[in-house]
């Protein structure tokens, strides 16, 4: 990440700014473990607004492409990003607590003076990824495989099926 970007989140959504960036995906040192290649940009814009109920919003969109490891093939897999956020500024630790837990659409992080923007974009891809990514199975060469495989093993029930019969 060539460039720092670093707001105070609290004015920066009171005051309904924009910020639109470009960022490479080798500069996010947590996602490195993640990624096949760490090639290519993502794209994002953070928006501040002001949600229904008065409290400050931000607003994070973000897109690109990830080359991750499939895990049924071990293949590599394009992975299309594609995520908005609408994360709540809260002020304290115990603002947390007071929370009404009626919109799930909305995230909370802490009121800062100097949020590195990256950093955020870095933590809600990696809060976007698959637990374990596959390809889909008319796609993936593992499935393929292992269901040839399958249907070269004999069924262990098979032998009680024929049982059955007599």
């Amino acid at each position: 990440m060539s460039e720092q970007a670093v707001i105070d989140n609290l004015d920066f959504a009171r005051n309904g700014r924009v910020m639109r960036g470009e960022a490479q995906l080798a500069g996010f040192a947590r996602l490195q473990d993640l990624l096949i290649s760490d090639r290519g940009v993502v794209n994002y814009t953070l928006s501040g607004d002001i949600g229904a109920k008065g409290e400050p919003l931000l607003i994070c969109v973000v897109e690109g492409e990830l080359l991750l490891q499939c895990q049924r093939c071990l293949e590599a897999m394009v992975f299309p990003l594609h995520i908005e956020s609408r994360l709540r500024l809260v002020q304290g630790a115990t603002q947390f607590d007071d929370l009404d837990h009626g919109d799930e659409e909305e995230d909370s992080i802490p009121v800062s003076a100097e949020m590195d923007v990256l950093e955020l974009v870095e933590d809600e891809i990696l809060l976007s990824l698959p637990i374990s990514p596959l390809h889909p199975p008319e796609l993936c060469s593992g499935k393929r495989a292992q269901g040839a495989a399958d249907e070269k093993r004999n069924n262990p029930f098979g032998a009680l099926a024929a049982l059955k019969v007599k």
